[in-house]
C-alpha cells in the first residue's frame, strides 16, 4: 500500500463523506434524550371517567424498560396493566390499564431508553371523578442506578482509551509513521488498546441488555431489543472487529491494515452513535459533527500516544505538528458546532453541570495543546537531547492531559446537555397605573409542574382580587386558570398557584387581572417554557 500521506488524506476525506452519507441515510433523527411532546391525557388534567389508555408522544424511538411502566394511586397502590407497547414507530408509548382507573389521583409512569442509550423517565398525572386535587403523589423511579451510572462512566472512559490505542495509533502512524506498524512495540501497544476497547465495549452492551431488562438482570427479550437497534448493532461490530484486530494487530500486510482501518471505523462509529451527537438536536448536523469530532480527537490524541509510547525514529515532529494543525482545526470548527446545538442559552455554560464540565474539556484541550507547541520548540531548539529527560517529562505531561480530556470527554456525554437540564426563574414587574403594581414570579421554564407567585409590594386598604391564567399558540392551549392561594406577610399580599402544571414547551403568555379600587385592569407578559 502506498505511504504518500496526500494520497492518504484523500482516502480518509472519501471514507468520511462515505460514513457521513451512510449515517445520515440509515440514522433517524432525534434529541439528546427523548423528549416529551405531548401525552393523553395531559400531565396534570382532570378526567371525569378514567382512561381507557394513557399514552406520551415522544420526539424520537425509544424503547421500553421492562417491568418499568405501572400507573400509580395517590395511596401507592398499584393497578394492574394489561399491556405498555410501543407505537407511531416507536415514538409513542401506550399503558393500557386492565379497567379504567376509579376516581381518584393517579400517576403513570414508564421508563424508556433512548436513541444515546440514556434511561428517561416518563411520568404522567391526571385526576378522575370527584377527586380533582392531585395531593401528594408519589415519585417516579429514579431512572438510572448509581452503580450503572458508574459502570457505564468506566465503560465509555475504557471505550475512548481503547479507540486512541488502536484506531487513533493506527491513522496517526498512518499519517507520519507509516514504518512503525512493523514494530513489536507498535504491535504490542495495539494489542492492549484493543483489549481495553473490547472490556469497554462488552460492558456498555452489558448495561444496554440489563436497563432493557428492568436493571434486575439480564434477559433474553433485553438482549434481543438491544442488538436490534443501531448502537447495539455498532457497540457489536466494533467489538467483533476490535478481538480480530487484536489477534491481527496491524503490520506491514495490507488484509492486515485493511482489518486495523476497519476496526478503527467500526469503533469510531460506534462512539458517534452511542452519544448526544449521535442523537443529538437539528439532526444530520449534530451527527456530522460528532463523527468529524471523534475522528480528528483519535488522530490527534493517538499520535500523542505513539510519541510517547514507542518513540519513532525517525521523529518527523514537524511533519506531525503540521497534520496536528489541520486536525485542530476540524476538531475546534466541530466542536464549536456540537456546543451549540447542546448549549442554550450562553449562561448555561456557567450554570449546568454539562456547561462546566464543557468549559474544563475546553480548558484540558487548551492546555493540551499548548503541551504540545513546547514539545515542538523543544525539538527545533534541540537543547535537549535525542532522549533527555526535559522532552520525554514534556511528552508525559501532554499524555496526562490527554487522559484527562478523555475523562472529561465520557463524563460530558454522560450528563444531560444543557439545553435540556438549563432551569431560572422568570420574574415580571407589572404595572396597572395609579401606582398599582403586582411583582410575578415564576420559579422554573421547564415543562411540567411550575411555581407562580404574586405579590402586592404597596397593598392598600382592601385586599384586591387577581386572576392569572396562561396561554400559548405553540402549545394550541386557548386558556389555562391558574388556581391561586392567598395570603398576607410582610412583603404585602401573596398569591400563591397549586398544582400549576405547564404541558408543553414553546412560547407561553402570563395574563393577570387585578381587580381592585380603581376597577379590573389586566397586563400580561411572556416567558418561554423548554
Amino acid at each position: 500500500m502506498s505511504h504518500s500521506p496526500r494520497r492518504f488524506a484523500g482516502i480518509v476525506v472519501l471514507c468520511f463523506a462515505a460514513a457521513c452519507c451512510w449515517l445520515t441515510a440509515t440514522a433517524a433523527p432525534a434529541s439528546a434524550h427523548a423528549v416529551v411532546v405531548s401525552s393523553s391525557p395531559a400531565d396534570g388534567s382532570h378526567l371525569d371517567e378514567g382512561p381507557a389508555t394513557v399514552s406520551v408522544e415522544l420526539n424520537e424511538p425509544v424503547s421500553i424498560v421492562a417491568g418499568s411502566a405501572s400507573i400509580l394511586g395517590a395511596n401507592g397502590t398499584r393497578d394492574t396493566l394489561r399491556s405498555a407497547q410501543l407505537a407511531d414507530g416507536g415514538r409513542r408509548v401506550v399503558l393500557t390499564p386492565a379497567h379504567p382507573p376509579g376516581d381518584g389521583a393517579y400517576l403513570a409512569t414508564v421508563r424508556v431508553v433512548s436513541a444515546d442509550t440514556h434511561v428517561v423517565s416518563l411520568a404522567v398525572r391526571f385526576t378522575v371523578g370527584s377527586v380533582t386535587e392531585l395531593g401528594a403523589m408519589p415519585a417516579p423511579q429514579n431512572a438510572t442506578p448509581t452503580t450503572d451510572t458508574i459502570g457505564g462512566l468506566l465503560a465509555k472512559v475504557a471505550v475512548y482509551a481503547g479507540t486512541v490505542l488502536t484506531a487513533g495509533l493506527l491513522l496517526a502512524a498512518r499519517w507520519v509513521w507509516p514504518e512503525t506498524p512493523a514494530l513489536p512495540r507498535f504491535r504490542r501497544t495495539y494489542r492492549i488498546g484493543s483489549a481495553v476497547l473490547v472490556a469497554g465495549l462488552a460492558a456498555r452492551l452489558i448495561l444496554l441488555a440489563r436497563q432493557q431488562s428492568g436493571g434486575a438482570g439480564w434477559s433474553v427479550p433485553g438482549w434481543t431489543t438491544v442488538l436490534d437497534g443501531k448502537v447495539g448493532i455498532a457497540l457489536a461490530a466494533a467489538a467483533a472487529t476490535a478481538v480480530a484486530a487484536g489477534l491481527c494487530p496491524p503490520g506491514t500486510r495490507w488484509p492486515t491494515q485493511l482489518l486495523g482501518y476497519l476496526g478503527g471505523a467500526c469503533a469510531i462509529v460506534s462512539i458517534t452513535l452511542a452519544g448526544h451527537g449521535g442523537a443529538g438536536g437539528r439532526w444530520p448536523y449534530s451527527l456530522v459533527a460528532t463523527l468529524a469530532h471523534v475522528y480528528t480527537a483519535s488522530v490527534w490524541l493517538g499520535g500523542i500516544a505513539l510519541l510517547a509510547a514507542l518513540r519513532p525514529a525517525p521523529l518527523r515532529i514537524e511533519r506531525w505538528h503540521r497534520v496536528v494543525v489541520g486536525h485542530l482545526v476540524v476538531l475546534a470548527a466541530s466542536g464549536v458546532t456540537l456546543a451549540f446545538l447542546q448549549v442554550a442559552p450562553l449562561k448555561a455554560l456557567v450554570h449546568t453541570a454539562y456547561g462546566l464540565t464543557l468549559t474544563a474539556k475546553v480548558a484540558a484541550v487548551a492546555c493540551t495543546v499548548v503541551a504540545g507547541y513546547g514539545v515542538l520548540r523543544t525539538y527545533r531548539r534541540r537543547r535537549v537531547p535525542a532522549e533527555g529527560g526535559g522532552r520525554r517529562r514534556l511528552l508525559l505531561v501532554e499524555c496526562a492531559l490527554a487522559v484527562i480530556v478523555m475523562s472529561l470527554t465520557s463524563i460530558l456525554s454522560s450528563l444531560t446537555p444543557a439545553r435540556d437540564s438549563f432551569d431560572e426563574s422568570v420574574t415580571a414587574h407589572l404595572d396597572f397605573g395609579n401606582s398599582q403594581r403586582l411583582d410575578v414570579r415564576i420559579d422554573s421554564i421547564r415543562r411540567g409542574e411550575q411555581g407562580l407567585t404574586v405579590v402586592d409590594p404597596a397593598p392598600a386598604g382592601t385586599t384586591p382580587t387577581v386572576d392569572v391564567e396562561l396561554s400559548s399558540a405553540d402549545a394550541n392551549v386557548a386558556r389555562l386558570p391558574v388556581d391561586l392561594t392567598e395570603s398576607r406577610t410582610p412583603r404585602g399580599h401573596t398569591w400563591r398557584s397549586r398544582d400549576l402544571i405547564v404541558p408543553a414547551a414553546g412560547h407561553w403568555r402570563v395574563t393577570v387581572r387585578l381587580d381592585g379600587t380603581q376597577g379590573p385592569r389586566l397586563a400580561s407578559f411572556s416567558y418561554r417554557v423548554r
